[in-house]
């Protein structure tokens, strides 16, 4: 069985991305799956999209995932499309905007919402799943953004700094019957139970880039050296808000 290698959020941490492929051995035969947000924020967002187009050729199939920050850019498109001005704030969209080329947008188009890996009953997507509901029926609002619920209250979902004391991480409710596979939430280490594999390391905000490699279900890490958004040393490009900590699952989960 060849190896499949799933990655956390680049975020424009491109050499990050080449380190990670490198420390992992990956060949042509590999099959690598980037777990979405492949932009924004680090300082290569072009290539790090060439980085996924480039895979998909070599390997015959999906390379990444949409993420939130993809959606983002392609809602920013269709309004350049339409011939408006989308209203883009942050810094760091503005210098991704300026490396995105056509085919760029185009990739990120096709990008699947969710690819299921049957042959290790698990699926990759972005953020996360609603509990009790099959991949089919998932609104794209949980797939790309799903963090704190409470499912007795409705499919909201809220982020921790505003989520009331009784709702939880999607983690806590979900049993299957994939494993699901996702980025998007910063954790201190990488989540791993039986159920669910968090492996968004903040490689964007001088923390660590994270692959899961199957069928071992082994984690291999680089640490970045640069952070290029709000960490821990204070202001950054997307405008300097407090940086907040929630435990989740005896793991730091980190939102800024």
């Amino acid at each position: 069985m060849r190896r499949t290698i799933v990655i956390g959020d680049l975020q424009g941490c491109f050499a990050e991305a080449v380190a990670l492929l490198e420390k992992c051995e990956a060949t042509n035969e590999d099959r690598v799956i980037f777990a979405g947000d492949l932009i924004d924020r680090g300082p290569e967002n072009g290539l790090c999209v060439d980085l996924a187009m480039a895979r998909e050729r070599v390997q015959g199939a999906p390379a990444a995932v949409l993420g939130n920050h993809e959606r983002k850019h392609l809602d920013y498109r269709d309004v350049d499309e339409q011939g408006g001005t989308p209203n883009v704030v942050a810094d760091s969209h503005v210098r991704t905007r300026k490396q995105l080329r056509a085919e760029h947008y185009e990739y990120m188009r096709r990008m699947p919402l969710y690819i299921r890996l049957p042959e290790h009953n698990a699926v990759v997507v972005h953020a996360g799943v609603f509990p009790g509901m099959s991949l089919e029926e998932q609104d794209e609002r949980h797939l790309l953004h799903i963090q704190m619920i409470n499912p007795s209250e409705g499919k909201k979902t809220m982020w921790p700094s505003k989520a009331p004391p009784d709702w939880k991480f999607w983690t806590h409710f979900y049993d299957g019957p994939e494993r699901v596979i996702f980025g998007h939430s910063v954790l201190s280490e990488p989540l791993v139970t039986d159920k669910v594999v968090g492996i968004d390391g903040g490689a964007c905000f001088g923390l660590s880039l994270h692959a899961l490699i199957l069928p071992e279900w082994r984690i291999v890490s680089v640490k970045a050296t640069v952070d290029h958004g709000v960490g821990k040393r204070g202001r950054g490009s997307d405008g300097g808000r407090e940086i907040k900590t929630f435990n989740i699952h005896g793991n730091v989960f980190t939102y800024s």
